[in-house]
């Protein structure tokens, strides 16, 4: 019985012991560990059917037909574009520059053309369109990717200078172009205009240093302006160094 009792006692003085641990406060209750750190929400992949980011997917072509009404030209004057009338509607149809010298022949004021293409989003109030294909005076054209790669354009170091006749600006309203008098434009980054201000104004007298752009593969010139990436510039007698 001595034996039993001892060994009752024993068993209770661990179930004590247990109890009295298990209220001994742990991790839980001091400073938190820090768990993985979250980079941000998961790449989901895209649902079935729909494009990947960075990707368009299926674009609705539509066909309008119609009569040109005037050519269009980007900020260097080559020729990737023209108005159109459809209807009552303006329509300006853009395509690749480099397609301009198939274009061109088909393309003239007053002609009757149809063009297949997809809608663009623009903050212009004119609809605007990118050509897929067009057609005019019994012949197609299809907006495909040149048979050969485009060599990009000879550069040559050149100088001059003139007087400043207006100035062309980016869709923040930057000066992103300088005409002069002499059928001249010339190109600097906005960030230099800005430091510049109001000197470079109508009429301002300027010379200048840099590369001359010259056209490439398959260009129109709607206008015969040289393309100058400034590399310096001087203003009413300040030189300045174009970076």
């Amino acid at each position: 019985m001595k034996k039993l009792a001892l060994a009752a006692l024993f068993i209770s003085g661990l179930t004590a012991g247990s109890n009295l641990f298990a209220q001994i406060p742990g991790p839980a209750d001091g400073p938190k560990m820090a768990g993985p750190i979250e980079k941000g929400p998961k790449h989901q992949p895209p649902l079935a059917g729909q494009p990947a980011p960075g990707e368009q997917g299926l674009r609705i072509v539509s066909t309008v037909t119609g009569k040109v009404v005037k050519l269009r030209g980007n900020n260097d004057f080559v020729f990737d574009g023209f108005y159109m009338i459809n209807g009552s509607d303006s329509l300006l149809v853009k395509f690749p520059a480099h397609m301009g010298s198939q274009i061109s022949p088909l393309v003239k004021p007053g002609s009757q053309i149809t063009v297949s293409g997809v809608s663009e989003t623009s903050a212009r109030t004119t609809k605007e369109m990118k050509m897929v294909s067009i057609t005019a005076s019994g012949k197609t054209l299809t907006d495909n990717p040149p048979a050969s790669p485009i060599t990009p354009a000879q550069e040559t170091t050149v100088t001059g200078n003139g007087k400043v006749t207006s100035l062309q600006t980016d869709q923040e309203g930057r000066v992103s172009g300088v005409l002069i008098d002499n059928k001249t434009i010339l190109r600097f980054p906005p960030h230099a205009s800005g430091q510049l201000g109001n000197t470079i104004a109508k009429g301002a007298a300027i010379s200048y240093s840099g590369s001359q752009k010259n056209k490439e593969q398959g260009e129109v010139l709607l206008e015969d302006y040289k393309v100058i990436r400034c590399n310096t510039i001087t203003v009413n007698g300040q030189q300045y160094l174009v970076r």
